[in-house]
């Protein structure tokens, strides 16, 4: 795991630099590891803050960001702010500054970072957009950590493919209790859709219990009942899918 930029505490001997961090434009002089500390934390990189964002170190960030508020919306070349980062972050790393990376994301939020900015993506993905939020549930596998955003207000509506994705029901049911949009559609199909089509039975379970609509159709035409007849799922799973869809369609049609 990447360490913040800047020396290390405790560094020793002083040292030369010719350029960089520290160098002094009066000449090739001699400056100790602390001088060297505060000339960067007077002008951190964007590539520091980062950094120390997949570092999960907030004390580090904080002294960054104080010096240079703007940088906690600063992105990289695929439009990830240091909080897209730090959410993408398995927990576990031995070089990691805390467990879950939640102070990290309460540091970032308290200093601006937007708990709804939009990664870039390389193709169109429909309603899909891959929020912190989603960086945490498909990139960390982070219960705790998504746990909290949600909390702060999260949008879990793009969440949902991932959780299907893994056939993760625990991670479904937090994203569910936020009451999420159910159909939206990311390459054409809608999470329910999705789940049939891959087969991924508990969250199938879960969205049909949530009451996501199944009659919405992909760019084929088939819906998530056609689908799930196509993949031979189970006749109980067909069946609740088949009956959620009559009740959509009676709705629709006010009677």
């Amino acid at each position: 795991m990447d360490r913040p930029a800047g020396p290390r505490p405790g560094g020793g001997a002083a040292r030369k630099l010719s350029a960089g961090p520290g160098h002094d434009d009066r000449g090739d002089r001699t400056l100790t590891p602390i001088a060297i500390s505060v000339v960067e934390m007077r002008q951190p990189s964007k590539t520091a803050v980062f950094n120390a964002a997949k570092a999960w170190d907030a004390a580090a960030l904080r002294a960054m960001l104080a010096s240079s508020p703007s940088l906690v919306r600063a992105t990289d070349q695929k439009g990830r702010t240091a909080l897209h980062l730090a959410c993408a972050v398995k927990p576990g790393g031995r070089a990691l500054s805390e467990p879950a990376g939640v102070e990290t994301a309460a540091m970032l939020l308290g200093a601006g970072a937007d708990l709804e900015a939009e990664a870039t993506m390389d193709e169109d993905e429909g309603d899909f957009r891959a929020t912190p939020l989603w960086f945490a549930v498909a990139r960390g596998e982070n219960l705790p950590l998504a746990r909290f955003l949600l909390k702060r207000g999260a949008d879990a509506s793009y969440s949902l493919w991932a959780a299907v994705w893994r056939d993760d029901d625990v991670f479904c049911c937090e994203l569910l209790k936020s009451r999420p949009r159910l159909d939206l559609r990311a390459h054409g199909e809608t999470p329910i859709f999705y789940a049939a089509r891959l087969k991924r039975l508990k969250t199938l379970d879960l969205l049909i219990e949530a009451g996501a609509d199944p009659s919405i159709a992909d760019d084929r035409g088939r819906d998530a009942v056609d689908i799930a007849r196509a993949r031979r799922l189970p006749k109980a799973s067909i069946d609740r899918l088949a009956a959620l869809k009559r009740r959509f369609q009676l709705t629709k049609s006010g009677r």
